[in-house]
């Protein structure tokens, strides 16, 4: 009995652990993009407000984003989207600034 119940255990947890596993990588990898994303569309945002002269934002956790538009091109209100990128897991994050008249 006591054998049956163990083998039931060692089954289930060889089923269940990797996807725990997999599912708490996602979670950090999560974070790590969309932090990418927002530092991506803060610069992006703060360029465009003529501010020029401010470097792109370097990730040192190896994330990486993509912005939809140049943001240097001084152009009169914004729609941006940035997707960060960290572990595998994509995240996107879009911001729309209307025009001034």
């Amino acid at each position: 009995m006591l054998g049956s119940i163990l083998a039931i255990t060692m089954s289930l947890a060889a089923i269940f652990v990797p996807k725990i596993r997999a599912s708490s990588n996602a979670g950090a990898g999560s974070v790590g993009a969309i932090y990418a994303a927002d530092s991506a569309l803060e610069w992006c945002i703060y360029t465009n407000r003529g501010n020029p002269g401010l470097p792109e934002p370097v990730m040192t956790n190896n994330s990486t984003y993509t912005l939809s538009l140049d943001c240097n091109s001084g152009i009169n209100g914004l729609n941006a989207q940035a997707i960060g990128s960290y572990r595998g897991v994509s995240r996107s994050l879009e911001v729309q600034i209307p025009a001034s008249e």
